[in-house]
């Protein structure tokens, strides 16, 4: 029987705090509860109900107990929880706002949050530690997205870690029309660790090595230069950093206290169970859809295994995929028994801007509904050069096609068909975008040349257009009354509230941009 690792072990339990001290019979019965919580529908009870206690070899713990936790006056209220942080601790009145935000105002989210969590605790936690960073910092992950590997910020910020394009290929992290590895938790938070060890490299301060991840390197040294010190709340009491930094470390130390202690803050044991895997070369093109139903697993799984993958079949040439734990050797002989086309149940089709599905249905034989129905595309002919899926008689499947066309609908390019009224600049601001930004997806059209009945693309890939980011949690919505004056436009406004335009004409519903002195508008206010 393969080994299964003491941190698989650890996260099944969803162990907490230092493992310095850990006895045999602990960790026996730490492997007892691990497989006691495993319902039986679950993945992954073979596993946990294959471990035998008494021959599982007991690993060496001295990895998990290398950090020593800084002193804090025991006359503190947190002495207890704060005698086992690795991290330096510090309350204030934000700590302790976020504290009561977390388990007060949105203890659904936070709990969803632990849940999440223990999926990929065990590996953050490994990856960290074999870094040379404090494991406390595994909650950094919470404040960033949630634990979120599908997180998308506005600003374009991706994954678990919330990379944005330039950093992540900086630390080696792939990203093209088939993959984006800051989705991937593995090579993310490798990534996110180093990044983490540079800053602190750097600045010699965790705070301030926090902050820097939020804000950059460059405008927290800044920072430090202007108020020529190194405190970073010395720093963050001055208007120099935006809300956001200055409340990040805040917000990262009320979830670590929060997370150190969820069971005294009401929480339970987290629901979701660590994600095992082993790994293996897929070859190219191989659909994760199909695979998993050759090896009896759910296509969910599957996906969670690799967030990497914007869709659910691999890049055209050999690439590293997940599959569940002690299912690798099976996965192989599947794949090396079936054909390229068996493996990837599509063919695929460079389409061109302006050709109809007609014609690209004629081309393969197919029914112009089929590739409309796998592909997500809602009109007679494609708007923008794109890769097609031909779906292939001989290994359709229902199912599956119906999946993968919700994931491409994600992915299509979205567009906007412009109405008589309107302004480039207006379409902009109603899609939370700037001008320039819009310009950039439609290098052809020319802003003050736009017409009734012309298609704008208003976002390249869907992905982008949708924000999961941990971050908003913090932000509380107040209803407020707004006099238009001379001179407002709804972008301004909009500005003004910290809202967008959209939420704007859709509470006073409002049909176009066009508004007029004295008018009284809703406003919802976002403040934090």
């Amino acid at each position: 029987m393969k080994k299964i690792k003491l941190s698989i072990i650890l996260a099944g339990a969803f162990i907490l705090t230092s493992c310095a001290g850990t006895a045999n019979q602990q960790l026996k019965e730490t492997i007892r509860e691990a497989g006691n919580i495993v319902k039986e529908e679950s993945d992954y009870y073979e596993i946990f109900t294959a471990i035998d206690d008494s021959t599982l070899p007991l690993p060496d713990l001295s990895i998990y107990s290398s950090y020593s936790s800084d002193d804090v006056e025991e006359n503190s209220p947190y002495y207890e929880e704060f005698k086992e942080f690795n991290v330096p601790m510090a309350m204030t009145g934000r700590v302790n706002a976020y504290i009561k935000y977390y388990t007060e105002r949105v203890p659904l989210t936070t709990q969803s949050w632990l849940n999440r969590s223990n999926k990929y605790m065990y590996l953050v936690k490994d990856i960290f530690l074999q870094e040379g960073l404090p494991s406390d910092l595994v909650v950094l992950a919470f404040t960033e997205s949630g634990y979120n590997t599908h997180a998308v910020s506005h600003a374009g910020a991706t994954g678990m870690w919330q990379f944005m394009q330039g950093t992540g290929k900086m630390y080696g992290m792939e990203q093209n029309f088939w993959i984006d590895e800051r989705r991937d938790f593995e090579k993310a938070t490798r990534a996110a660790a180093k990044y983490l060890k540079s800053l602190y490299e750097r600045f010699g301060d965790w705070y301030l090595a926090l902050a820097a991840y939020n804000a950059g390197p460059g405008r927290m040294a800044r920072a430090i230069q202007k108020h020529d010190t190194n405190d970073f709340f010395a720093i963050s009491s001055r208007n120099t950093l935006k809300l956001e930094t200055r409340d990040y470390v805040p917000k990262y130390l009320a979830q670590l206290i929060v997370y150190k202690n969820y069971l005294k803050y009401g929480f339970t044991m987290p629901a979701d169970m660590p994600l095992l895997f082993s790994t293996i070369e897929a070859p190219a093109s191989t659909n994760i859809y199909w695979l998993a139903d050759e090896l009896g697993v759910s296509y969910e799984l599957m996906r969670d295994l690799n967030p990497a993958l914007k869709l659910p079949i691999t890049p055209p040439h050999a690439y590293k995929i997940r599959v569940p734990y002690l299912r690798d050797n099976e996965a192989k002989k599947i794949l090396a028994r079936a054909s390229a086309i068996e493996r990837a149940r599509y063919k695929i089709y460079e389409g061109k801007r302006g050709e109809s599905v007609a014609e690209i249905a004629q081309k393969f034989d197919v029914s112009k509904e089929d590739i409309s129905r796998v592909n997500g595309i809602k009109r007679e002919s494609l708007l923008t050069s794109r890769k097609i899926f031909i779906p292939v008689k001989e290994y359709s499947n229902i199912k599956i096609d119906s999946m993968f066309a919700q994931v491409l609908e994600k992915i299509d390019p979205k567009y906007y068909k412009v109405k008589k009224g309107d302004t480039f600049i207006g379409i902009a601001h109603n899609h939370n975008m700037r001008m320039k930004d819009l310009q950039k997806l439609n290098p052809n059209i020319k802003p003050s040349r736009i017409y009734p009945g012309q298609y704008i693309m208003v976002t390249r890939d869907g992905y982008t257009n949708v924000s999961y980011t941990a971050k908003k949690s913090s932000r509380q919505v107040a209803n407020v009354k707004y006099r238009v004056k001379n001179g407002d436009s709804l972008w301004s406004i909009a500005k003004k509230f910290n809202t967008s335009v959209a939420s704007i004409k859709s509470i006073n519903k409002l049909k176009s941009s066009n508004i007029y002195a004295g008018r009284v508008l809703t406003i919802k206010k976002n403040v934090k």
